[in-house]
């Protein structure tokens, strides 16, 4: 499973008057749960192209001030009329604790009974 890694700073500052700011300056604001305590943080909204835009399921490794969380990508939010990456919510990976997640699965190859062009191919006896 690839893993990306974002590089953000902590948080101190929260509500709609520093997310703005934020979001000003080119930064998304998100939230790491899940682990001994909610973490906000912010990191440039480049960071997070390779995570949000692709239909894979990947793992993130968030670097903060010198510690790393590895998290899974819980919920994101766009904004209604540009579609700019406004919040993201990770769930972080903890030791002995289950995770629900949905996986998208891909199908490789073709049935038994499929051939050339997906026609399903069946043999009658006379």
């Amino acid at each position: 499973m690839k893993t990306i890694t974002i590089e953000g700073q902590l948080r101190t500052e929260i509500g709609k008057k520093a997310t703005r700011q934020l979001r000003s300056e080119g930064k998304v604001p998100g939230v790491i749960y899940g682990g001994a305590s909610e973490l906000n943080f912010s990191a440039p909204v480049t960071a997070f192209k390779n995570l949000v835009y692709t239909p894979d399921f990947q793992l993130a490794e968030i670097k903060l001030e010198g510690a790393t969380y590895r998290c899974i990508m819980k919920d994101i939010q766009f904004d209604k009329v540009t579609d700019d990456l406004n919040h993201v919510d990770f769930l972080e990976l903890v030791e002995d604790k289950k995770v629900i997640a949905t996986i998208p699965l891909k199908f490789t190859g073709a049935a038994k009974g499929v051939k050339d062009g997906g026609k399903l191919i069946t043999k009658m006896k006379a």
